[in-house]
């Protein structure tokens, strides 16, 4: 049997726990009753858990579940090989993989909450060079971890995001988007790392003013504060959208002029291939891992610089009704991903 730590379906879905979901039902499909999926009694995700067939062990929930509940479990079950998708697992047990996204615990500590970051800058070394394999989603973050948690390289695979399902189909038209608008668009949750504050600066100087900015994705509250609250705060010229729909997402893409995403730093950046998928013009940032991900036709930006990324605005919207084929697509699907994970655990499950 192998155990996989399902705690992400008791969590919102962001990237970390896409690729947990995604990887999950591949799985599932695959493996069958060999694997058994392992969850918290607080499950947000009902339809998903029911599809993996996820069973509910303890009472506690969080980091606690995973150090004490589902430890137990393990050690009362003949100490099964165990999955854990999301960084962490139980502390003390080692025949688990683990999956490592990125350092921005690490790089990046003053901006999470002061529990969070003592708890992961903690954690995450000690149970990286515990465990038997790591997982993470680019050769740029694999470069980091292997510097920063001071692994060997051969300890890390590198498995790559993919696209949903609903990004390979044609978008439903939302009523929640005004098809007369014209607009740029970024997708991320509003975290400081996101580079909003220099995008919105890069934006005002655009001398194309009939334009607008969608920004979508859930905000954090001290980070929220920062950007305004509405999109009244910028003269209407700026909309945050949260709380969308994965269809509504890609109808978002499907008529966005332009697609800008001048992060700070990433392990991946999943809303770069989704941008990619649907032809969007895409400005990016001049980062290690998105020159890993994109080709010669995206346009890449400094993203401390709020001229240079104003310009890549101005460059991308000069290719407006343009759709761009990006070459390196195919190579970022979850059905190669989820072999990747599967070889893994066939040389460790023994």
């Amino acid at each position: 049997m192998i155990v996989i730590n399902a705690r992400f379906l008791t969590q919102p879905i962001t990237g970390v726990q896409r690729f947990a979901v995604e990887i999950s039902k591949i799985l599932k499909k695959e493996l069958g009753d060999k694997v058994q999926f392992v969850t918290p009694p607080s499950i947000l995700h009902n339809k998903l858990a029911a599809e993996l067939e996820a069973k509910k062990i303890g009472y506690n929930k969080s980091h606690i579940w995973e150090q004490i509940d589902l430890y137990s479990y393990l050690l009362k079950n003949n100490s099964p090989l165990l999955i854990s998708f999301g960084y962490t697992g139980p502390l003390l047990y080692k025949r688990q993989i683990i999956s490592v996204h990125d350092m921005a615990f690490k790089y990046y500590k003053e901006t999470f909450s002061r529990g969070f970051s003592m708890i992961y800058n903690f954690m995450v070394p000690k149970i990286a060079r515990r465990c038997l394999h790591v997982f993470t989603v680019s050769n740029a973050s694999k470069k980091d971890i292997c510097k920063e948690l001071k692994i060997s390289s051969e300890k890390v695979s590198v498995v790559y995001n993919g696209l949903t399902e609903v990004f390979k189909k044609e978008a439903l038209n939302s009523n929640r988007i005004n098809q007369k608008e014209k607009y740029l668009l970024t997708v991320s949750s509003h975290h400081p790392r996101k580079n909003y504050q220099r995008l919105i600066k890069a934006f005002s100087v655009i001398k194309d003013k009939s334009l607008k900015l969608y920004i979508v994705g859930n905000k954090i509250s001290h980070f929220s504060d920062e950007l305004g609250n509405s999109s009244s705060d910028y003269n209407g010229r700026i909309k945050f959208l949260s709380n969308v729909t994965d269809k509504e997402l890609v109808s978002y893409y499907e008529n966005a002029l332009l697609f800008v995403f001048p992060s700070l730093y990433e392990g991946f950046g999943i809303p770069v291939i989704e941008a990619m998928s649907k032809g969007l013009p895409c400005v990016i940032s001049d980062i290690p891992v998105f020159k890993e991900i994109g080709d010669e036709s995206v346009i890449y930006v400094d993203p401390n610089n709020v001229n240079s990324i104003a310009d890549g605005i101005e460059r991308g919207l000069k290719l407006e009704g343009k759709r761009i084929t990006y070459q390196k697509l195919d190579t970022f699907n979850w059905e190669n991903s989820t072999d990747v994970v599967i070889e893994i655990i066939n040389k460790y499950k023994n």
